[in-house]
């Protein structure tokens, strides 16, 4: 790893916090990794020389993403296998009934050629569906901006839908009145002598924030309370202490990741790494867990690696109509059927509808699974399901070409 490697690394880094504090501050979904693909790939569309991201860090964001999850399990989650098998199942049945329904589609409709056709409808991890278009000589910038129109549309998509959900459980706590242990209170309320008189201020409270105010303590607060003295404090404390387990938690990632890569798995790195730190969790080795505020950063480095994929000639060959009319009806229709799967796989587990969503959803494994652990959702049941789906387009779609051709 050399120095120049470092300082370009620091650079597209810096660009995107940049891309991520200017999408928060228009309020943004998801600014965290849709800040850096916007502005990154808009510099790079303007022909603005920028230095490619480093090989090793999209494998690094899938370990740690995989020491995440891992580290979360333990004996009751095996026991939760059965509804993540029947998930599994839809989700399969419906992504390649998709492949065929829409390749046909776009084959017939568009100027795409047959493998091309496929592979955009293939709604698997971006790396590797881009490999697979490599290898079969279908034309991999078509397969990539479908890939990453899927996954936008995934991102900006989850939060609207938890802020919903959100929204109506609020609205109807509000319907359903007030808890029965503060019916003294209200009582109290009305007493003689009460009426009418408002509650002064407390002595020292606080008075309204300004919008601005409200904005950076909620989107920096987390950096404050990383960079504040006694968080450093505690911070020098733990690495001085846990220097072991961090070693042993990275080794057996690490072997994890690259023992599934070899085996060939899809997302090997980030499954494999999973596994092991899984296992090692479960039979008491002790292993170091993340920090949740960490994911935020991650997401950053996860949105330059995709910003990779953006450049002028993606862009040129996209806004040919022919090409853009026959995709955005394509991913229409799977964003449509994907909420009707989410819908299934809500009746027929106990998930709740946003662990449903991004099970079903058309985005990257990685970006989704991430997405999954920002917001205190069950990455192990998303992964799991995103895996099985993954799988069986590896398995289908070559198979496809082979009979259709």
């Amino acid at each position: 790893m050399s120095f120049e490697s470092l300082q370009n690394l620091a650079f597209l880094l810096g660009l995107g916090l940049v891309g991520w504090f200017l999408l928060a501050r228009l309020r943004f979904p998801a600014p965290e990794i849709i800040g850096p693909i916007f502005l990154i790939g808009a510099l790079r569309a303007l022909h603005v020389d920028l230095p490619d991201a480093p090989n090793y860090l999209f494998p690094v964001a899938q370990i740690t993403i995989g020491i995440f999850i891992g580290s979360m399990l333990d004996k009751n989650s095996v026991r939760n296998l059965k509804p993540m098998a029947a998930s599994a199942l839809v989700v399969v049945i419906w992504a390649l009934s998709m492949i065929l329904f829409i390749g046909f589609f776009l084959n017939r409709f568009s100027v795409m050629d047959f493998q091309t056709a496929l592979l955009s409808a293939s709604m698997g991890g971006l790396p590797e569906i881009s490999v697979l278009a490599v290898a079969s000589g279908a034309s991999a910038e078509v397969v990539i901006f479908m890939q990453m129109l899927r996954m936008l549309g995934s991102i900006m998509l989850f939060p609207a839908i938890v802020g919903w959900i959100k929204n109506r459980e609020n609205n109807n706590n509000t319907l359903a009145g007030p808890p029965a242990h503060t019916g003294a209170k209200l009582m109290g309320a009305n007493k003689p002598g009460n009426a009418g008189q408002k509650k002064a201020p407390e002595p020292g409270s606080a008075r309204p924030k300004s919008r601005n105010q409200n904005f950076w303590g909620l989107h920096y607060r987390s950096i404050i309370t990383i960079l504040s003295r006694p968080q450093l404090a505690n911070l020098l404390v733990s690495v001085k202490y846990s220097w072991v387990k961090g070693l042993t938690t990275i080794a057996i990632a690490t072997a994890g990741g690259f023992v599934f890569l070899l085996i060939g798995i899809p997302a090997g790195l980030m499954i494999g790494s999973t596994f092991f730190i899984a296992a090692a969790s479960i039979t008491g080795i002790p292993l170091i867990k993340l920090s949740k505020q960490f994911v935020s950063f991650l997401l950053v480095a996860i949105g330059v690696t995709l910003a990779g994929n953006i450049t002028p000639e993606t862009i040129h060959t996209m806004v040919k109509i022919e090409f853009l009319l026959p995709i955005l009806i394509a991913t229409t229709v799977m964003f449509i059927s994907s909420f009707a799967i989410a819908g299934v796989i809500y009746r027929i587990t106990d998930w709740d509808f946003p662990t449903s969503f991004l099970a079903a959803a058309p985005g990257g494994f990685s970006v989704m699974t991430a997405l999954a652990i920002k917001h205190d959702l069950d990455p192990f049941k998303i992964s799991m399901v995103h895996l099985c789906r993954l799988l069986a387009i590896k398995m289908f779609v070559p198979l496809t070409f082979l009979f259709f051709m």
